[in-house]
């Protein structure tokens, strides 16, 4: 009977040692350079390491699918990524209905990369080609760090800062809502309210500053935007890094050369691409405007479109 007891416990031990051995192997796989399969894990790892969180759609039946399987996805300069700027996790759509939903998931192949914490940081929909894909990967951890740091940065002790007052995928605001003249200007905290109210949809979508409603709210990074129609707010909600200025709203000159977070302001936004900057001063944009690659600290390269993508079912 002793010896019955012994076997037993020696099989539940060796049980357990494979099971752990093989949630081991499962969370390492990211960090060795390969997708993993499981977003709870995957979730974990992201959270553990403070990295963001790339979700790749599929599906067995999507033809775009297993060619971007073939000659992007399980490539070296694709991998090489993984553990170091990204946590990546390949998801089964036909096996994952919930997160389906979850994303939105539309159309196969889809590619999102998700903060630890699960806010969108930036998608991608279709087939990609790998010069294409590593910079979606590039433009998305470069924006996750670089909001890590103006957070880190607008902690930190601030200063009166005077300024003197004295082309293409940079548009300006200002045909939108003309600026005014303003002299000096008080390093501060961002506004709890983003955008001094105006709605980030209404902007980024039909350049127009509308005033959003204090019932339709949302909060991303810690400020709180409002929108001007529930429409809005759903779509604000299911991708908040599209619509709000990036950075916080502080001026990326500023924190490129002073490491210094001061929020810009609606006077003086531009876009580029495709992204909302905000700025302190004129001075300060067409600074920006002269080497936004330096700025704005993303990769920048020709997009074009593609097509190759296989509508969900």
């Amino acid at each position: 009977m002793h010896l019955i007891r012994q076997n037993s416990n020696k099989q539940t031990l060796s049980i357990m040692t494979i099971t752990f051995s093989l949630i081991v192997m499962s969370i390492n796989q990211s960090l060795a350079g390969e997708w993993m399969h499981d977003f709870r894990a995957a979730q974990k790892q992201a959270q553990d390491k403070d990295l963001p969180l790339l979700l790749h759609f599929h599906a067995s039946w999507c033809g775009p699918c297993h060619q971007m399987d073939r000659t992007v996805l399980n490539t070296q300069a694709v991998k090489n990524q993984f553990g170091k700027r990204i946590i990546a996790v390949k998801i089964d759509s036909d096996e994952n209905q919930q997160l389906v939903s979850r994303f939105n998931v539309r159309s196969l192949p889809s590619d999102i990369l998700l903060t630890p914490t699960g806010t969108i940081i930036k998608r991608v929909d279709g087939m990609q080609p790998q010069n294409e894909y590593l910079s979606f990967l590039g433009r998305g951890a470069s924006r996750y760090e670089n909001d890590r740091r103006v957070y880190m940065a607008r902690n930190s002790k601030q200063e009166l800062m005077p300024r003197k007052n004295s082309q293409e995928q940079f548009e300006t605001t200002d045909d939108i809502r003309p600026p005014t003249e303003q002299k000096t200007y008080v390093a501060r905290m961002p506004s709890k309210i983003g955008l001094e109210g105006y709605s980030p949809v209404s902007l980024t979508r039909d350049r127009k500053w509308n005033k959003g409603q204090e019932e339709l709210s949302w909060p991303y990074q810690g400020i709180t935007y409002l929108l001007s129609s529930r429409t809005e707010l759903e779509l604000f909600k299911n991708d908040p890094g599209r619509y709000a200025p990036q950075l916080l709203g502080c001026d990326p000159v500023i924190l490129n050369k002073k490491d210094r977070a001061i929020p810009g302001n609606t006077k003086y936004g531009a876009y580029y691409d495709q992204n909302l900057f905000l700025f302190v001063d004129i001075e300060s944009r067409e600074e920006f405007k002269k080497n936004p690659d330096r700025f704005s600290r993303t990769m920048h390269v020709l997009k074009f479109k593609l097509s190759k993508k296989a509508v969900l079912r």
